[in-house]
């Protein structure tokens, strides 16, 4: 083989893989449902600047009588599984503290405009989306929140994800919502007053969804 050969060859190899390389996708470690969750979704949801601490409750009437705390701000948190398998995480909820609490407990800045529930649901598909590969990726629609301000309407057992007659993935927060400066709540009990209250959709629930699995029924 003449050396011109030989280089020619290891070109065409080189720009061969470089080809290859450049069709392929990398993609991010697939999100998991951890301690933190509530602590980043108080972060997201209201642009909490005060660091949260989150309590994980694996008692679920435990979690239901629990409150959050301002001061040091903790989120309450409780993973809803499916057929109680740990490895399955379905629904995330959270309890945390809304925008005007955190600022009049902490002065101006301190947190900005609520971006909703569903904001939280739309970092998550961004996150499960990067760990998939494009064939996989379809069409998401976002409801509006189911809004209440009672908590036993918060925490009854709601369908959070469906496939509508076209079959597009529609996925459904329900939030509590009871800011600490409406007048409505002027007596009623500290801890019952700037909650802040969300279902999420587990991520590894919708990277299930995502590949085909079908919607759990409530």
């Amino acid at each position: 083989m003449t050396l011109r050969l030989a280089l020619m060859l290891r070109l065409t190899s080189t720009v061969g893989a470089l080809i290859w390389l450049a069709g392929c996708q990398t993609l991010a470690p697939p999100p998991t449902t951890d301690a933190g969750f509530c602590a980043r979704a108080q972060a997201a949801i209201v642009g909490a600047v005060p660091p949260a601490q989150t309590e994980v409750f694996t008692d679920f009437t435990a979690f239901t009588k629990s409150k959050p705390a301002v001061r040091p701000l903790y989120t309450r948190q409780f993973v809803r599984l499916q057929e109680g398998d740990p490895q399955r995480p379905i629904l995330i909820s959270c309890k945390m503290k809304t925008a005007d609490h955190l600022i009049s407990e902490y002065g101006p800045g301190q947190a900005s405009e609520d971006r909703g529930c569903r904001y939280v649901n739309e970092l998550t598909l961004r996150s499960v989306e990067a760990s998939l590969p494009k064939s996989l990726r379809r069409t998401v629609i976002f409801e509006e929140d189911i809004l209440t301000t009672d908590g036993p309407v918060w925490l009854a057992p709601y369908a959070h994800a469906r496939l509508d007659a076209a079959g597009v993935l529609r996925l459904q927060s329900k939030a509590m919502k009871n800011d600490w400066l409406d007048p409505r709540y002027a007596d009623s009990p500290p801890q019952f007053r700037g909650t802040r209250y969300c279902h999420f959709i587990a991520p590894e629930y919708l990277r299930r969804l995502l590949q085909g699995e079908a919607p759990q029924t409530p």
